[in-house]
């Protein structure tokens, strides 16, 4: 199952303002030869970013990855991000910010 069809059957509470949940945004790219899933969901008081090449979470490249990304794509409130790469070179997370923001900038359209 694709990272999206996951994310669009979890079951979001109802806040009472539907404007607050926006649709779920996502992209697959090969970054290094690797498959990537980024999903990114914006809502009004929180933002979700999922990144994903395989299925494992917790170390240290994971959370210093995630704090650039958070930086690098100018994120101003509190973030739920997921990051799963086979790679934490700086050149994979620079890829990833790019396709992020590309992914971002749809939204203003």
């Amino acid at each position: 199952m694709e990272l999206l069809d996951v994310m669009k059957n979890l079951t979001i509470k109802p806040t009472g303002n539907e404007s607050e949940q926006k649709l779920f945004k996502s992209i697959a790219a090969d970054i290094d030869d690797v498959p990537t899933e980024i999903v990114i969901a914006d809502y009004t008081d929180k933002t979700l970013l999922i990144v994903s090449q395989y299925q494992k979470i917790g170390r240290e490249e994971q959370q210093v990855a995630a704090r650039y990304l958070a930086e690098a794509i100018n994120i101003t409130k509190p973030l739920c991000i997921f990051i799963n790469l086979k790679s934490y070179d700086i050149e994979t997370v620079k890829a990833c910010k790019d396709i992020i923001l590309d992914l971002k900038g749809e939204e203003n359209v």
